[in-house]
């Protein structure tokens, strides 16, 4: 079955200069509706993915920059530290972990951005260029009517 794309990127292209004054048949003018109707709902659902998306990478990013300024403090605590060495081993190593964690935070949200954000936006684009498509080259049923 053709997806709801291939059906409508047809649409619009092979006209002659002069169009019949007949009407496309009544299956095509139900598989466009239809058509119409998953591009629509498509867009929809990208458009909620691509919202998600972009709060979940927000949030990524202000936690990763949460952990990367407690690791500063903990590792600044530590240099003011002199005294002990075993309290100073173990705030120095929370902050190495809090820098780990934040390396990794900051690869989900890149692996966010790759895998979600772009593909959905260039997918928006393209159901875009088929709705214009649609309103430049609108298949309306045409009344036969003598001049």
């Amino acid at each position: 079955m053709k997806s709801p794309l291939r059906r409508l990127r047809g649409f619009g292209h092979h006209y002659p200069k002069e169009r019949k004054a007949h009407a496309p048949p009544p299956a095509k003018l139900d598989e466009l509706a239809e058509a119409a109707q998953d591009v629509e709902q498509m867009r929809k659902c990208y458009d909620g993915l691509l919202s998600a998306a972009a709060t979940t990478t927000n949030s990524v990013y202000e936690f990763s920059e949460a952990l990367k300024e407690m690791g500063s403090c903990l590792l600044a605590k530590n240099a003011l530290n002199d005294e002990d060495d075993d309290s100073g081993r173990v705030l120095m190593m929370l902050g190495k972990a809090q820098f780990e964690l934040t390396k990794s935070l900051d690869n989900y949200r890149t692996h966010i951005i790759h895998t979600i954000t772009t593909p959905s936006e260039s997918l928006l684009k393209e159901l875009q260029t088929v709705e214009v498509w649609h309103l430049k080259f609108p298949l309306q049923p045409f009344h036969n009517s003598i001049h």
